[in-house]
Parts: C-alpha cells; structure tokens; sequence
C-alpha cells in the first residue's frame, strides 16, 4: 500500500515536470515572438528617424532638385555637396532595403512611408551608381537599394492609389480604458 502511494507520488511528480516543461517553452516562445515584434517597431522608428533627419531631407531635396545632373552623372561635373547628398541617400536607403530584405522591417511599412521616394530616387540616381560600379569594378554598390527600389515596382499592390486622408476615413482608434476626470464638487 504504501508502495503504490509512492507510485502515485512519483508519476504525479513526473505530469507536474512535463506540465511545467511544456509551459516553459509555451513561455519562451511567447517571449521570443514579443522580442521579434519589438525588434520591427523599433527598426522601424529608426528608420523614420533617419527619413526625417535634417541631414537626409536635405540630401533628398538636392538629389531631387538636381536631377539632371545627377543623370549626367559625371563625378567631375557633380557639384561636391551633390555628390555628398547622393551618397547619404543612397546609403540610408541601402540601409532600409537591407532590414526590408532580413525582415526585419515590415515591406509595406517602408512602401507606405516612403515608396514613391525611394522609386523616384532610384530613378535620379540610378546613372550615379551605374557609374560607380563600373568606375570601381564593384557591382554591390548600392545593391539593396536597387532592389528595394524593384521590390517596390514588382508588387504594385503595396502602392497606394488612394491617399491615406481618403483610404482610410472610417477608421477609429483601437477600444482602451477610458480615463475617467474627477467632478469637479
């Protein structure tokens, strides 16, 4: 009798550590898929914050702006401060078509931030960086953000036809608590 005590006892022990066995990796993968969401918000903040530096605006808007040269795309035509706007918007968006491609950012949060942008940068700065590759024999340069640029005009169903003030007019924000405010007596 009190060896089959024992016997419940031990495979009573033995469901208790399987249970707490499988609700550790229950945990871990919880925690694991929480730190992979944290991880997107968080590339995806930089990545605005690096969009919306003065540094990058500015490099954009010369790009933009000196469009033609840029498509002459000769380095000793190119004014310096030009060539220095090429080269930070081409890296940062290097940058982003990198995370993009790891997953690390969301595709669709990088068409809706900045598609057209990175289209229409491409496009600007394609004949700079086709000269450089041939110029320093190194094809890489540059590559991310080319194919992130492609990505985006292969899969058009990411771009937005319709502007967000008008797409999404119905939306409401999500359900909370309500923060309740004292009376005033």
């Amino acid at each position: 009798m009190f060896e089959a005590d024992l016997q419940n006892v031990a495979n009573m022990a033995e469901i208790l550590g399987a249970l707490l066995v499988v609700g550790g990796v229950i945990f871990a993968l919880i925690e694991i898929r929480h730190f992979r969401q944290q991880r997107q918000e968080t590339a995806a903040m930089e990545i605005m914050r690096s969009f919306q530096s003065p540094e990058f605006t500015r490099g954009l808007r010369l790009v933009m702006d000196f469009e033609q040269v840029c498509r002459a795309c000769d380095e000793e035509v190119m004014p310096k401060d030009l060539q220095d706007a090429a080269v930070l918007v081409s890296t940062t968006l290097e940058s982003t078509g990198l995370m993009v491609y790891q997953r690390i950012v969301p595709f669709s949060l990088v068409q809706q931030l900045m598609g057209g942008t990175i289209q229409a940068s491409w496009r600007v700065l394609r004949p700079h960086t086709e000269m450089l590759r041939h110029k320093l024999k190194r094809p890489s340069i540059h590559e991310w953000f080319q194919w992130l640029s492609e990505r985006l005009d292969e899969f058009p169903e990411y771009r937005d036809e319709e502007g967000a003030y008008s797409k999404y007019l119905s939306w409401k924000p999500e359900k909370g608590p309500r923060h309740k405010t004292k009376k005033s007596t």
